[in-house]
């Protein structure tokens, strides 16, 4: 009897632990980084943009403000929820803030897709992971010419570090890189994003810029040393400050 019992007590155990082993463990929010893309209606993060338009060598400089304000939130019939977060511009502090443009965000577990200007992009995947590499553009019909699919590539690097920008110094940030930076004779391609755990984006470059690397010609001389820029766009936006309404 005592070895009959003995035995379905190990058979009892055996399959507790199967049981147990059987289960996943489910990382949290913090542990995939969900919280570098905070969404709550309400929310808005304001930013310090200055923005460059060249031609020729000659830039054309403009310096404003956007705001980022989550306005609502919607469940569709898939169960995904969608937030609706409005941009508006203003030339400087003090100044009345303007609508500008309309971006739609869908956050899950897996990703964050923007829709801004009619286009999906895939701007953050989860978990976070330093070298993690995807295709921004899996779901418009935009191409590039320098990937073997034709789809442009970004990719997470430090995940965790801090960070300096603008003057103020963040804990935990991560930095997305955009495209396939270069800076050569013929163009120069440098776009990333930084985010920071519980703020989310505080930085973003935009800067493309072609040279000219014609040596002959009069209207665009070629000086290796100072690099002549044919046309390009150039745009910084620091987070200035963050909160909620």
């Amino acid at each position: 009897m005592m070895k009959r019992n003995i035995l379905a007590l190990a058979f009892l155990v055996a399959g507790l632990w199967y049981g147990c082993a059987e289960k996943p463990v489910e990382p949290t929010p913090e542990a995939l980084g969900l919280n570098y893309y905070p969404l709550e209606v309400g929310n808005y993060r304001i930013y310090d943009v200055t923005n460059i338009r060249i031609q020729n060598n000659v830039g054309d400089t403009t310096r404003f403000q956007v705001r980022e304000r989550v306005d609502t939130a919607y469940v569709d019939q898939a169960n995904v929820t969608t937030y609706k977060i409005i941009r508006s511009v203003r030339p400087g502090e003090g100044s009345t803030w303007a609508d500008d443009s309309v971006m739609l965000v869908t956050k899950s577990n897996n990703s964050i897709v923007e829709m801004k200007n009619n286009t999906r992009r895939i701007k953050l995947v989860f978990p976070v992971k330093n070298g993690k590499i995807w295709n921004a553009d899996a779901f418009n019909s935009n191409e590039v010419n320098y990937e073997e699919d034709r789809k442009e590539k970004f990719k997470l690097t430090n995940v965790g570090e801090p960070v300096t920008i603008g003057g103020k110094t963040y804990d935990e940030s991560l930095t997305v890189i955009q495209g396939r930076p270069t800076d050569n004779l013929i163009n120069l391609d440098d776009r990333k994003e930084v985010y920071v755990k519980d703020i989310g984006l505080v930085y973003r470059i935009f800067n493309k810029v072609t040279y000219c690397n014609d040596s002959q010609s009069i209207t665009c001389p070629f000086d290796p040393e100072n690099k002549f820029k044919l046309n390009g766009h150039e745009r910084i936006e620091v987070l200035r400050s963050h909160g909620k309404m």
